[in-house]
C-alpha cells in the first residue's frame, strides 16, 4: 500500500532542497500539507488500535489474518506490525521543523502577515500534540521528540563517531533508545494539554489563512480554532477539569461554521469527500487514475473485487445491545449493514442508507477525528461533573433528536444518577462515533471517570466461553490497556 497517496503527500519531503525552500508563505503552507502526509497512511492502524480490540469490532474472516486477530482478542504481540508508530514520529518530526523554520520565512516573504506566522507555528504545535494523544493512549512508553529532528537523527555511537540517520529509516526499538522518555504519563498529559492551550488563540477561527479562504478539502483537513477548544476540551476532562471542559465546548458549539446538522445530512460526512460543519478535523483522501485501495475500504468491505480483506466486522454484540432498539436512528441506519449473512462496517464502503456501494478502489472515505458532536457530548460529560445535570440532560437530547431518536423525558431516567448518566453518554457517544477508532479510549474514560474497570467489562462482553473470563481477568490489569511497541 506504499503507493496509497492522500493530498497532504506534497513536494517538500520528497524531492525539494531544504536550501531551496522555506522561503515564502506558498513554501511554508505546503510544508504544512505536508506535516499531514505521514497520518494519513496510519488510519488503518487508529482503527485497530481503538476498535479492534474494544467491544463493538471483531474479526470478518472466517480464517483470520494472524497480525489483525491480535488485536481482536487482545493478545498483540512484540512482532506486531500494526502496533508500529513510526509515522506518528515521522508526522511530529515535520511539525517540529515546521515550528523551528516558520519565522525565518517572515524575514523572507514581506507578504506573510504576522498573525498567519503565528497560525502556522500553532498548527504545527497542535498537530504534534494531537500525535502524542495517540501515543500516551495507546502505549506504555514512548520517547517524546521536541526539537527539530525532522527527516535526519544525529547520535553519537559507541566509539564516538556522530551517525547521520534519517528518521525514517530508524526502528521503534533505535528510537527508544535514542531519545528522551517521560518520566510518567502524567508529564505527557500535563504537555499536550500545556501545548494546546498555548496556541488556542493563534488559530484562524474559520479557515482563513493569510486573510484566504481555504478550499473546502483543506478546511477540514487541517487544524483550526475549533479543534483545538474541542481538543482541550477532552484533554480537560481526562485530567478532571469539568469548568475549563465545559468553558472550551462552547466555542466549537456557538460556532456557525459547524453544527449537529440533521439527521438525513448525517450519513453525508461519510459519503462526501469533505462534509460542512459535520466535520472538525479528518485526515482525507483522493485517489485519481489509480487502481489503489482506501486501506479503511480495505479493512472492512467483504467484496474482494472492490479491494476488500474484511479482516474487521461489527461484533454481534453490537447490534443487539447499543443499536437494536432504536432503528429510527439514522446511524443504526448507515454504520453498519447486513448483505446476506455478512455484517459490514458500512462507515467507509457505503455511499447510502440502502445498498450502494463506493467504486472499487476508489474509495475516498474520511477518517474522522474529531466531529461537531464531540463538542456536544463532551460538554454532556462536563456539565454533568459539575452537578449541571439539566444541562448534561440538554445536550443528551440535543444529539438524539438531530440523530432521528425521541428526546428523553425527565421522567425516563433519573438524570442526577452520575452513573447511569455516564452510561447513557457514553452509549450515544458508541451510536455516533462506532467504528471510528474512538470506543476503546472512551472506554478507558469511563474507567476512570467513575474509577471503575468499565473496559475490562465491556471488552469482554465481546466474547464467548472461557475467552471471556481469560480476557476479562487479563484487561482487570491496567498494564493491559497498553500495546506494545513493534520492533
Amino acid at each position: 500500500m506504499a503507493s496509497c497517496s492522500s493530498f497532504f503527500d506534497v513536494e517538500p519531503y520528497n524531492s525539494v532542497v531544504e536550501d531551496n525552500f522555506y522561503k515564502s508563505q506558498k513554501d511554508l503552507n505546503a510544508s504544512a500539507l505536508g506535516m499531514y502526509a505521514p497520518l494519513t497512511r496510519d488510519v488503518h492502524k487508529f482503527l485497530l488500535w481503538g476498535d479492534a480490540r474494544a467491544d463493538m469490532v471483531t474479526t470478518g474472516q472466517t480464517e483470520p489474518m494472524p497480525y489483525i486477530n491480535e488485536f481482536v482478542i487482545n493478545n498483540v504481540s512484540i512482532e506486531n506490525p500494526f502496533a508500529d508508530y513510526n509515522n506518528i514520529y515521522e508526522t511530529i518530526a515535520r511539525c517540529n521543523r515546521q515550528m523551528e523554520k516558520v519565522y525565518d520565512v517572515t524575514n523572507k516573504d514581506d507578504k506573510l502577515l504576522p498573525k498567519s506566522a503565528n497560525a502556522y507555528y500553532a498548527e504545527a504545535v497542535l498537530l504534534r500534540a494531537i500525535c502524542y494523544y495517540y501515543l500516551v493512549r495507546t502505549f506504555e512508553n514512548f520517547p517524546i521528540i521536541r526539537s527539530d529532528y525532522a527527516e535526519e537523527v544525529s547520535y553519537i555511537d559507541e566509539k564516538g563517531n556522530t551517525i547521520n540517520r534519517k528518521t525514517s529509516e530508524i526502528t521503534s526499538t533505535e528510537l527508544r533508545g535514542l531519545l528522551k522518555f517521560p518520566k510518567d504519563k502524567q508529564e505527557v498529559w500535563r504537555m499536550i494539554y500545556n501545548d494546546v492551550l498555548s496556541v488556542l488563540g493563534m488559530l484562524p477561527l474559520n479557515f482563513m489563512w493569510n486573510n484566504e479562504t481555504l478550499p473546502s478539502e483543506e478546511r477540514y483537513g487541517r487544524v483550526s480554532q475549533p479543534t483545538a477548544a474541542t481538543f482541550a476540551a477532552e484533554i480537560a476532562i481526562w485530567l478532571g477539569e469539568y469548568q475549563t471542559a465545559s468553558a472550551f465546548c462552547n466555542s466549537p458549539i456557538v460556532n456557525n461554521q459547524h453544527s449537529l446538522g440533521t439527521a438525513g445530512a448525517w450519513p453525508n460526512q461519510f459519503t462526501a469527500s469533505f462534509a460542512a460543519q459535520h466535520s472538525m478535523f479528518l485526515l482525507g483522501f483522493r485517489f485519481d487514475n489509480s487502481f489503489e485501495t482506501n486501506r479503511l475500504q480495505e479493512f472492512t468491505s467483504n467484496l474482494a473485487q472492490e479491494g476488500g480483506k474484511y479482516f474487521l466486522k461489527p461484533s454481534s454484540h453490537v447490534i443487539n445491545t447499543i443499536f437494536s432498539h432504536e432503528s429510527s436512528d439514522v446511524r443504526t441506519n448507515f454504520s453498519y449493514k447486513v448483505f446476506d449473512q455478512d455484517t459490514i462496517i458500512w462507515k467507509y464502503i457505503g455511499l447510502d442508507n440502502v445498498s450502494s456501494r463506493r467504486p472499487a478502489y476508489k474509495s475516498n472515505a474520511s477518517w474522522q477525528i474529531f466531529r461537531s458532536a464531540d463538542a456536544w457530548l463532551l460538554k454532556a460529560i462536563a456539565d454533568l461533573h459539575l452537578n449541571d445535570y439539566a444541562s448534561a440532560f440538554n445536550f443528551i437530547n440535543m444529539i438524539r433528536e438531530s440523530r432521528g431518536l425521541v428526546k428523553y423525558l425527565p421522567t425516563d431516567i433519573d438524570y442526577t444518577n452520575k452513573e447511569l448518566m455516564l452510561e447513557i453518554i457514553f452509549t450515544e457517544r458508541a451510536r455516533e462515533f462506532a467504528f471510528e477508532g474512538k470506543r476503546w479510549y472512551d472506554l478507558m474514560l469511563w474507567s476512570q471517570l467513575i474509577g471503575k474497570n468499565i473496559l475490562a467489562e465491556k471488552v469482554a462482553s465481546k466474547y464467548n466461553g472461557e475467552n471471556r473470563n481469560s480476557v476479562y481477568q487479563k484487561l482487570l490489569d491496567q498494564k493491559s490497556w497498553y500495546l506494545p511497541v513493534s520492533k
